[in-house]
């Protein structure tokens, strides 16, 4: 680069000129090969395609005779005009089948295309066309171009497969004269350019020293115009550009004498130096007027300045005292401005009421006693608390204070609302009103004190705020001791009134689990049959399952309870679930009690498919029944002592009662087949696990099991005691949506007559609430505990 910096105008125009012509050449010779190159392959494609149409032709003419598809005679009769190529010596024409398989060819009869080809033939979804792909040719890879056309009644396809190499070969004779071109007009170009800059690199050498005079600082005489191009163009200005220099020169002496009303114009409005000493004159016109504006300036920010360090420490006094602190700011703030009167609102909240109290108000040098209450959005002051910015007004409504403001009694002139927020959070607002207008300077000085008297007003409202927080906080620690002194006294009874309850919880859950392993069900149909029963309904009633079948359900209700029934029934078929206890007599007079729930299935078209009876046999419950509510009495006298202890224990007797409703209203239902597929869980699955329907039915309970996962022996003794008859009771916790969910499982096998395992029936209940309750619980008494022990 340094050494093309230092070469004359010509040699770089020779050696910038000629290189780019040879460029240009080139590339033209570049673009004319690429597109020859181009031409000549898209004509060997059409001409293949003729190739291929001709082929079809005679394909047609034989098919005529052979009969319909590909046949040995076809293949006898075409492979003459496949054993020579079509125009060049390897795009031999073939037939190729839909799978890629070269039907006749005469050198790859039997091979295949490669997979990748006729798969992208396949997705081209086009009966002809052609595609790039790599082919070996004499034990060379190369890349080649497939024309191809499909022919329906040989369900295959007529190709040429033709190499770009021997197409292009009659290009390269082109390419070598095309070289030579460039080669000559390069030359020819090299000459023309030098003999045209040699008379202007001449010229170019007398301005050149001119302008190093000039780059000196000289003046240097005018230069001689021999003609009227470009460059005696330039000589003409370069003559001009002395002379204005001459006259600017002159100029300049003249300000150096400080004579600025000397006459002087610029050699154009683009006369940069003219122009520049013209603006240095008016410059030193203004001077003065600037250096009078700083001082002025200077005067305002001492004045601002001063006032901040002012109110500052105004802050840091009194700040213990809300109402003195305010009279004390407004005071000074109004004389400081030399305003009239003033006054401070303060932002306060009470439950959903949101308000300005006037908390200090001064005019005319004296406090003025006054009470004010403004409404957000009310007013001038009001609204300028809901948009936190200022409002500045200079023409101040006749009757404006004794509507809003009730600041004093004189109409202002000019009126300044600022409001005092801290982080985009409002405390109050400030309202100063004068005679005299204020100027911005004074408002941004207000708005800066506004946030400093924020900060402070935040500062007291929060020291007010903690002394009432501690006195409050003394209070409840008496009272707190008076609580443990009282918690003390009942600590015996609540550790009694524990051991007691723990018993009746054991024997609410021994109650709970027997319940959920005795549950009984039948099908119905809409006038009452029993359509399908389970073991245990069997068991139940003394009847087998052909016996029950076909058996109306209203005949094994005892008389007393048959009109009832008949009321129920009417309900269940309105699409109505009830819960009821049935008195059933069963084979031999077997009198049974069961409570039990009736529910209406209904398919999409809302047409009634059959009736679910779904119980528990609760006929040994009533030999407990007086045991149980003398238990129950012993119960209630304990828990009533204490408040937590008798919700906790309403809280199981709820439990208890809605247990025993409709079971799809109240348990979790699966329905699993003897490989572990699920076919059905219910609703209550659904809301209590937060699984879809359609994420666990159809799936194998061992591939969402966590004790199948984590524990397969585990798994596998429970799984392999199901397939013996046995049932299986599991308890497990997980999270759902963040919260715990604990679930007791009671896993039915149903077996078939011949004692193989039909169906497993998991009937699960939520116990989430009353793990939280023992929870709970244990935790109150383990505290009470410590309690006791300090």
């Amino acid at each position: 680069m340094k050494a093309f910096a230092n070469m004359k105008l010509a040699q770089k125009v020779q050696l910038a000129i000629i290189p780019l012509m040879v460029v240009l050449f080139a590339f033209a010779g570049l673009i004319l090969n690429y597109f020859s190159r181009t031409r000549t392959i898209n004509n060997a494609v059409k001409e293949a395609y003729v190739y291929i149409d001709k082929l079809i032709d005679i394909a047609n003419i034989i098919e005529q005779k052979t009969g319909k598809g590909l046949s040995s005679n076809d293949i006898f009769e075409l492979k003459p005009y496949f054993a020579k190529p079509a125009f060049n010596k390897t795009d031999f024409p073939s037939l190729i089948s839909r799978n890629g398989e070269y039907v006749l060819h005469i050198t790859r009869q039997g091979a295949r295309l490669p997979m990748k080809t006729i798969q992208e033939i396949k997705n081209l979804k086009a009966n002809e066309g052609f595609i790039y792909y790599q082919d070996i040719t004499d034990d060379i890879t190369e890349n080649r171009i497939l024309v191809y056309k499909y022919y329906k009644p040989y369900n295959a396809y007529f190709a040429i497969s033709v190499s770009p190499t021997e197409v292009l070969e009659q290009v390269k004779a082109n390419r070598r004269a095309m070289i030579a071109i460039v080669f000559l007009s390069s030359l020819i170009s090299a000459l023309v350019v030098w003999l045209l800059l040699k008379p202007i690199t001449k010229q170019l050498a007398h301005l050149s020293v001119r302008l190093k005079q000039l780059a000196q600082g000289e003046i240097p005489p005018t230069v001689k115009v021999t003609d009227r191009s470009e460059l005696g163009t330039l000589a003409e200005s370069l003559n001009s550009l002395i002379d204005g220099l001459k006259g600017t020169t002159e100029f300049a002496r003249q300000i150096e004498q400080n004579k600025l009303d000397f006459d002087f114009k610029p050699l154009s409005k683009n006369d940069q130096l003219g122009l520049a000493l013209l603006q240095m004159r008016e410059s030193l016109k203004r001077a003065q007027q600037e250096e009078a504006k700083r001082k002025k300036e200077d005067d305002i920010r001492t004045w601002i300045n001063a006032g901040l360090a002012k109110f500052g420490d105004i802050l840091r006094q009194n700040n213990n005292n809300l109402n003195l602190l305010a009279d004390n700011v407004i005071q000074n703030l109004v004389n400081y401005l030399d305003a009239n009167q003033g006054g401070i609102f303060m932002f306060k909240e009470y439950e959903s009421e949101k308000h300005l109290e006037l908390l200090s108000a001064f005019a005319y040098n004296r406090k003025k006693f006054l009470q004010k209450s403004i409404m957000l959005g009310e007013g001038l002051v009001g609204t300028c608390a809901v948009e936190k910015q200022t409002i500045y007004l200079k023409e101040i409504p006749s009757d404006y204070i004794a509507i809003t403001s009730g600041l004093g009694e004189a109409t202002p002139t000019s009126l300044l609302i600022v409001p005092l927020k801290l982080e985009d959070e409002i405390f109050g607002v400030i309202e100063i009103a004068s005679f005299n207008e204020f100027a911005p300077y004074q408002i941004e000085f207000v708005e800066k004190v506004s946030e400093s008297i924020a900060s402070t007003l935040n500062s007291v409202k929060n020291n007010i705020r903690t002394r009432e927080l501690l006195e409050q906080s003394q209070q409840q620690r008496e009272e707190m001791a008076a609580q443990e002194e009282e918690m003390r006294q009942n600590m015996e009874e609540m550790q009694a009134t524990q051991e007691e309850m723990q018993r009746k919880n054991l024997e609410l859950e021994i109650i709970t689990s027997a319940i959920n392993q005795s549950l009984v069900s039948c099908s119905l149909n809409d006038d009452g049959f029993i359509v399908d029963s389970n073991l245990v309904f069997q068991e139940m009633t003394g009847y087998s399952k052909a016996e029950l079948e076909g058996m109306l359900l209203e005949s094994l209700i005892v008389d007393s309870q048959r009109e009832e029934f008949s009321k129920l029934w009417k309900s269940v078929l309105n699409g109505q679930p009830i819960n009821t206890t049935l008195h059933l007599v069963g084979n031999n007079g077997r009198e049974r009690f069961l409570l039990a729930s009736l529910t209406p299935g209904f398919d999409p078209m809302g047409l009634l498919i059959k009736i679910l009876l779904v119980g528990h046999d609760i006929t040994e419950s009533k030999k407990l029944e007086l045991m149980t509510q003398q238990q129950a009495k012993e119960i209630e006298k304990n828990i009533k002592r204490i408040k937590e202890e008798q919700e906790i224990s309403n809280l199981r007797h709820r439990e208890m009662e809605t247990l025993l409703k409709a079971l799809d209203q109240n348990c979790l239902v699966t329905i699993i087949e003897p490989d572990g597929l699920i076919t059905y869980i219910n609703n209550k699955n659904v809301e209590v696990l937060g699984d879809k329907k359609e994420d666990i039915e159809n799936r194998f309970i061992q591939d969402i099991d966590f004790t199948a996962k984590n524990k397969p022996k585990e798994f596998e003794r429970f799984w392999k005691s199901l397939h013996k008859g046995i049932k299986q009771t599991r308890e497990f916790s997980l999270d759902v949506k963040g919260e715990t969910r604990w679930v007791l499982e009671n896993y039915t096998p149903i077996m078939d007559e011949s004692g193989n395992l039909y169906k497993i029936i998991n009937i699960a209940l939520d116990i989430t609430e009353n793990k939280r309750k023992e929870m709970e619980l244990n935790a109150v008494i383990e505290q009470l505990k410590q309690q006791l022990k300090k």
